[in-house]
């Protein structure tokens, strides 16, 4: 994560510099003879177009990040409750399962896949509880399975989740005008004016690099973490030293 934002910084610094030496030595550069309300007009217009097209993509992928984490803890209760309901032979299968989801099964879902191992464990689960005698407790413990089952294909729905391709190009477009326009309104290519623009520029690059990194819910520097499962873990032993 750290190398690829100090990458993504320095980039954005580099084309930044590299756009004012290239474009900063004309004589209209050097004169600044642009119309100044047209200049006003540009310039408020090229930031805004870069900060909207960062923001929606930052919300929408803030919004998809906190609706998956809470589905993950939907599926803990559920599990939860599940263990409380379930009869001492069904239990340790439980509790396998929530350590396939921890494991494997998060591993895959950063690829946007889902972990056969996981699966196969929720089905012996279920298999297991199909073959117990016919009892209240054994259709109190169906009905706690549905519930797990529905709200692992929820989850496993949100690694999928996405937003708009074509924006992601825009935000890149739209970050290189704002660095554009400055030597187009009469930056020079001077020391000054180049760390100046530089430091535009790595800002532009962070805002890049963070959009970019938080494009799915389960990758990324900023993803969804098993911790509701790993909770779910120590409830399970909680719940295994009461009395049943």
């Amino acid at each position: 994560m750290s190398i690829g934002l100090v990458i993504a910084v320095l980039l954005g610094a580099a084309v930044a510099v590299g756009i004012l030496a290239a474009f900063g030595r004309t004589t209209r550069s050097r004169e600044g003879s642009f119309s100044g309300g047209a200049l006003g007009f540009l310039g408020s217009a090229s930031l805004s177009s870069f900060t909207l097209v960062a923001a929606f993509l930052i919300a929408g992928s803030w919004s998809n990040l906190n609706t998956a984490r809470g589905h993950t803890w939907d599926e803990a209760r559920a599990l939860n409750a599940a263990y409380t309901d379930a009869d001492p032979t069904t239990r340790p299968l439980l509790r396998g399962y929530v350590t396939d989801v921890i494991g494997p099964d998060f591993q895959a879902m950063a690829h946007g896949d889902a972990s056969p191992t996981a699966w196969a464990a929720l089905d012996s689960v279920r298999a297991h509880v199909e073959a117990l005698p016919d009892s209240a407790q054994r259709t109190t413990m169906l009905s706690d399975l549905d519930d797990i089952y529905t709200k692992r294909q929820i989850r496993l729905a949100d690694a999928s989740a996405s937003l708009p391709e074509p924006l992601y190009p825009a935000l890149v477009g739209t970050g290189l005008l704002v660095l554009l326009y400055a030597p187009i309104a009469g930056l020079t290519f001077r020391h000054r004016e180049a760390v100046a623009l530089g430091l535009v520029g790595a800002v532009v690059g962070f805002g890049v690099y963070l959009v970019l990194h938080m494009t799915h819910p389960y990758a990324g520097p900023m993803h969804v973490t098993p911790v509701a499962y790993q909770q779910s873990l120590e409830r399970f032993s909680q719940l295994s030293q009461q009395p049943t």
